[in-house]
Parts: structure tokens; sequence; C-alpha cells
């Protein structure tokens, strides 16, 4: 991964998700958390997102932790919004799993414990 993969990875983990575009190969597969539903492409990738982040009217993601083995990156997130209808603020954690090839990002997941996730992965501690 290069440095610009990096820097937009560290940009997308605080919710700038504006960058990077490259990074992403056309045919990525994003699991949706909690939904499971895996969304197809690129495209319904931005449009998920685009979808979401209109919920809220504040939003940010700060990376804590990255872990990287082979084609896998599992990231530490703390995600933090303010809902756009309610008012509800929410700070939550989870552990995006993203997952290389050919130098793209080709799967993006989330899960909501970190030993299972790293467990899964044959990381555990």
């Amino acid at each position: 991964m290069s440095d610009n993969d990096v820097l937009a990875l560290e940009e997308w983990a605080k919710g700038n998700f504006s960058v990077g575009g490259a990074l992403f190969s056309a045919d990525i597969v994003f699991e949706a958390f909690p939904e499971r539903s895996a969304i197809l492409g690129l495209e319904n990738v931005v449009a998920y997102f685009r979808d979401f982040l209109a919920q809220w009217s504040e939003y940010r993601i700060e990376a804590e932790e990255f872990i990287a083995e082979g084609d896998l990156i599992v990231v530490t997130e703390r995600q933090y919004a303010k809902g756009e209808w309610s008012g509800i603020e929410t700070v939550q954690t989870f552990y995006a799993v993203w997952t290389f090839r050919d130098g793209r990002v080709a799967r993006v997941r989330w899960e909501d414990d970190r030993n299972t996730t790293l467990t899964s992965l044959g990381l555990a501690e």
C-alpha cells in the first residue's frame, strides 16, 4: 500500500469520504453493519454513504489502531454521530476490516466485537 493510500484511509477514518476514489476497486464489496447486507460496486457504495451520512447532522470517525496482516488491515474506529432529526448523540467503537487486491480496496466490512473480528481473521492475541 502506498503512502497516498495510507493518507486516504486516514482521511476516511476521519469521515472525509471525498478522497481516495482511486483506492477502491470498481467491484468493491461493502458489508454494511448492522444490516450485514452486501453492497456491490463503487457507485452503489458511494450512494449508500450519501444516504447514510444524510441521517446525521454531525458525523466523524477516528482511527485508534491499525493492524496490518498480508492483504488485510483491521482499523479500530470510534464513531461519533449526532442524529439529523433526533439530535441524539452516539459514540460507538467498530472494527473495520479492509481487504486489498492488486493494491486496491476490494472489500470492507465492519464488526462490533474486537475479539470476534481478530479471531475470525486468525489474528487473536
